[in-house]
């Protein structure tokens, strides 16, 4: 079966912004723990820092995380996070692609690709 364990560069698009950054997995199984680290830039607001810790499954192709516990790095100012879910699949030139959602409507694209496993 795939692995994904390793660090992956991180890419979404989620329509009025960007996200970029790394996750880095641990697997077990088919079981994913890990950690999302990315610079949300929102047009016309400074960027800030999101580290998402992470878990879920990894079936050998088809990929869903859900963030667990959130932490802004370095914002400025106050900032409400909610939590993500990732849901990709594993294509031929080993990239993760999919789309994130969280439980106030935002919706997202993602790319990830695998830089050290």
């Amino acid at each position: 079966m795939n692995t994904i364990s390793g660090r992956w560069s991180f890419t979404e698009d989620f329509g009025f912004g960007k996200d970029e950054g790394f996750a880095e997995f641990s697997q077990e199984d088919e079981n994913i723990k890990g950690v999302l680290v990315y610079t949300e830039k929102i047009e016309g607001e400074t960027p800030f820092r999101v580290q998402q810790e992470i878990e879920g499954t990894f079936d050998g192709q088809q990929l869903k995380i859900t963030g667990t516990s959130v932490e802004i790095l370095d914002a400025e100012e106050e900032i409400e996070y909610h939590l993500d879910t990732w849901e990709g699949i594993l294509n031929n030139k080993n990239q993760i692609v999919g789309h994130s959602y969280d439980d106030h409507e935002c919706f997202g694209v993602f790319v990830m690709e695998m830089i050290q496993g």
